[in-house]
């Protein structure tokens, strides 16, 4: 079943649309960059541009990716075996020559 929208609504749709577009062109599509532009629609380009800037977020809060994650663990752990912390890599396990034998 097709829901077709009153008039209004139907305008309405178009129109934020189209100041969506607007905006955006005039951003060069760089939401950080966007700014309502002075005159009759400045209202309705601030309301878009804040519904934009809610619903996003901004680069400092974005989460890491597991591979830039990773990488930072090996960098820090790189940072600390060379600061003396550790006596060898990650995962490895040193080997002894001494024989279990030995220690009793």
């Amino acid at each position: 079943m097709v829901t077709i929208p009153p008039l209004g609504v139907a305008r309405t749709i178009s129109s934020n649309r189209s100041t969506l577009r607007r905006v955006l062109k005039r951003a060069d599509y760089a939401t950080s960059e966007m700014q309502a532009a002075e005159g009759p629609d400045h209202d309705e380009e601030m309301m878009v541009i804040r519904r934009i800037k809610a619903g996003t977020m901004s680069l400092n809060d974005y989460p890491e990716s597991r591979s830039r994650q990773k990488r930072a663990d090996r960098d820090a752990l790189a940072s600390w075996e060379n600061e003396g912390g550790a006596t060898c890599s990650a995962g490895k396990v040193p080997k002894t020559t001494e024989s279990q034998n030995d220690l009793a």
